[in-house]
């Protein structure tokens, strides 16, 4: 029994994607010769942008050049990853009118690239007449996303329900802009927030987690997006711990509420999940002639709800035919050989950090209904438990 963690895109989203470089033209055009450096410049930036994170503080976005290769080749391959992670999150989209206006809210916003995946993935969303707070140092980038999301809603023939206002601040301050919004989004943000003198990393993470506290709505959510990185997978993981400390609740991805195994483990482990690269041909294609192709996307992500919202769900509500007595596990890696195993996977659960023999079907990230053996055997490497995978039963003939 298995709940996939990423969903494929359905035809709206897929289509949409095709169109966006007619978008992107719209919002800032290429002259010829702008255009056939294009693979050099998306090289050249994704250089900038893996060796010299720490110093660069955004100034790609005042050359024209960096601009163009972000808008058209990272900011694409990030609507692909997470327009594949959000329809799969319980996001109930709310009720709005004029007695129950709705608020969401972009942290860190750059070009809109998380609230631009929300609208081509989830129609329920795409739908409400809603308020899109965007926050960020940094105008520009926020200006050209809001105009990409409004050029991609006249080529899909979808009209833009949205009021989208765009707010100059830094990432703290911002929280005096926001009114109890319903959704409270921010990718890679936590990847910011470096030490400053007096204040350590894991200070400044406690209050960004009071901060979400205190300015959610009460039947909200909050999402954090981070790359499928280490450092991603770690600074989840810590915002995990700390809201925890503050009353909200992780439900996603974590399948309990006790410790994080991963922050206990002394192995260089940490909670990502992968999806295959599907992407637009045009995508694939700059991709290639820019000599960086990609073959998956992984993500880390952390959603907190309010502590009185966040009823664990029940096991047999997540898999009705499991044994009762089971556990449910969310996988952590990717399948690989381990003798008298077969392929296995890591899985974080509320018995630890636990091995799955048997397990090269199941996809990354995804929530699998387990038993736990009689005699279990704990994995040599990392001492994780063994826990048996509950396949579908199929049904007699």
């Amino acid at each position: 029994m298995c709940r996939p963690l990423f969903s494929p895109l359905d035809a709206f989203c897929r289509n949409a994607l095709a169109q966006l470089p007619k978008a992107l033209d719209a919002v800032m055009p290429l002259s010829r010769n702008h255009r056939a450096d294009l693979p050099e410049a998306i090289r050249d930036l994704s250089a900038m942008l893996t060796y010299e994170r720490g110093g660069l503080g955004r100034s790609y976005w005042s050359a024209p050049r960096y601009v163009s290769a972000y808008l058209r080749y990272f900011l694409p391959w990030n609507l692909v990853r997470l327009t594949g992670l959000l329809p799969g999150l319980d996001l109930p989209a709310p009720v709005c009118d004029a007695e129950t206006p709705v608020t969401i809210a972009d942290l860190g916003s750059g070009p809109l690239t998380l609230p631009i995946a929300l609208w081509l993935s989830r129609p329920d969303w795409r739908a409400v007449p809603l308020t899109l707070v965007c926050v960020d140092t940094v105008p520009r980038p926020m200006e050209m996303g809001r105009s990409i999301l409004e050029h991609m809603a006249k080529l899909s023939g979808e009209p833009l329900n949205w009021t989208i206002r765009l707010v100059r601040s830094p990432l703290m301050q911002s929280f005096r802009e926001l009114r109890s919004p319903y959704l409270l989004m921010a990718g890679n943000v936590l990847n910011e927030l470096k030490d400053k003198p007096g204040v350590s990393v894991d200070e400044r993470m406690a209050d960004l987690a009071v901060a979400v506290g205190r300015t959610l709505h009460p039947e909200g959510t909050a999402l954090f997006v981070e790359p499928g990185t280490r450092l991603g997978g770690t600074l989840t993981a810590k915002l995990r711990e700390t809201a925890l400390e503050e009353g909200l609740t992780p439900v996603a991805p974590c399948p309990h509420l006790g410790p994080c195994p991963l922050l206990e483990t002394r192995e260089r482990r940490w909670c990502h999940a992968s999806q295959l690269a599907v992407a637009p041909a045009w995508l694939a294609d700059l991709a290639r002639y820019a000599k960086l192709p990609k073959d998956s996307l992984s993500l880390s992500f952390m959603q907190l709800r309010p502590e009185s919202e966040a009823a664990p769900i029940a096991k047999t509500a997540l898999f009705p035919a499991m044994d009762p007595n089971g556990v449910v596990a969310r996988i952590l890696s990717e399948a690989f050989p381990v003798p008298g195993m077969g392929h296995a996977r890591y899985a974080c659960t509320e018995d630890g950090f636990a091995i799955i023999p048997a397990a090269g079907d199941i996809p990354s990230g995804a929530l699998v209904a387990c038993r736990r053996p009689a005699s279990p055997r704990k994995d040599a490497k990392t001492g994780a438990v063994e826990l048996l995978w509950q396949p579908e039963q199929k049904p007699q003939r």
